[in-house]
């Protein structure tokens, strides 16, 4: 039973009290209830916007698929009469969480996120509704409360078009011991610690002996075999996905590659560097639709650095002439 049912209950019994039983005091059960309900109404309407809400993810940062807890916590802001409070959360689902501030000055409700893409996700909190404690009147709360979550990107393997570096080795070229690019540009190799994905023709078994641990050689100076990734602004979270995708099958191979999105770069050709492009792709916002706009009006203005790969969409992928 609601708590308006339960109140024009008690108005009905105080009518009927008044009318068949003890005028006096009828009238005075009729005058306490509509008093206190007047009271609940009105103070619900003057403590209305007399909250705030704030969204603390307990990480800020995490990897593709995972489950993270975050709590939506709301406190008053002065006097404030709320004995019913609901609020809309949009994250991967709509939730819709429910507290009371009658008692307390602060309360904590805990929700539960899973991410689903790569990229900022946003956990944001668009409106409220409060109620009094009869549930007379009921009144909408616009609110705008964001927290953000860097998502690395979908673990995926790259299955686009084969892009083929300049100047890299073929497979099957052995590597001499003590080999390594000179300035100047002179040709030879030089050589990294072997990384899980790396092809076992590139290991110079020769130098692995002689260091006890696993080397593999790299291509001839690693700046002619740079490959450039652009991620357009409007591309979606799997245009992360595959760019990244490539850029970890270009780097395992010897290479470099650079990925330009919103104005910015990173640039990896080690392992080490690597991780740190996935955690810059983490921390990027993708899919912004106003961008396709601009996009068409800037696509006739030369790039700074010739991109090689562009993705854009859903992961749509376009090769770029080097002619």
């Amino acid at each position: 039973m609601t708590h308006i049912a339960s109140y024009i209950q008690a108005l009905a019994f105080a009518l009927l009290f008044l009318v068949f039983i003890n005028g006096s005091i009828g009238w005075a059960l009729i005058y306490v209830l509509a008093g206190a309900g007047l009271f609940s109404a009105l103070s619900c309407a003057f403590s209305r916007r007399r909250f705030a809400v704030e969204i603390k993810p307990r990480a800020e940062f995490a990897e593709f698929g995972d489950r993270l807890s975050y709590d939506v916590v709301v406190s008053k802001k002065g006097f404030c009469f709320l004995p019913f409070i609901e609020i809309k959360i949009e994250g991967s689902t709509e939730v819709t969480v429910q507290t009371s501030l009658l008692f307390r000055r602060r309360a904590v409700v805990t929700g539960a996120y899973r991410t689903e893409r790569s990229g900022m996700n946003t956990i944001t909190a668009r409106s409220a509704a409060v109620r009094d404690f009869w549930s007379i009147v009921r009144f909408r709360v616009p609110i705008s409360e964001t927290a953000l979550i860097a998502v690395t990107p979908r673990p995926i393997e790259y299955s686009g078009p084969e892009i083929i570096m300049k100047n890299l080795p073929s497979e099957d070229e052995e590597a001499e011991e003590g080999h390594s690019v000179m300035s100047g540009g002179l040709p030879g190799y030089e050589h990294r610690e072997y990384f899980p994905g790396d092809s076992l023709r590139r290991i110079n078994y020769k130098l692995s002996a002689k260091k006890r641990r696993l080397m593999v050689r790299l291509d001839e100076s690693n700046g002619l075999a740079s490959t450039n990734i652009l991620i357009m602004d409007s591309g979606l979270s799997e245009c992360c996905d595959m760019a990244f995708a490539l850029a970890r099958q270009l780097v395992m191979r010897g290479g470099t590659v650079k990925i330009f999105h919103s104005g910015d770069s990173i640039t990896a050709a080690t392992p080490e560097t690597l991780t740190k492009m996935r955690e810059w792709l983490a921390f990027r916002y993708y899919g912004n639709a106003e961008a396709a706009q601009v996009e068409r009006c800037e696509s006739e203005v030369p790039f700074s650095e010739k991109p090689d790969v562009i993705f854009s969409g859903a992961g749509e992928i376009s090769m770029v002439s080097q002619s």
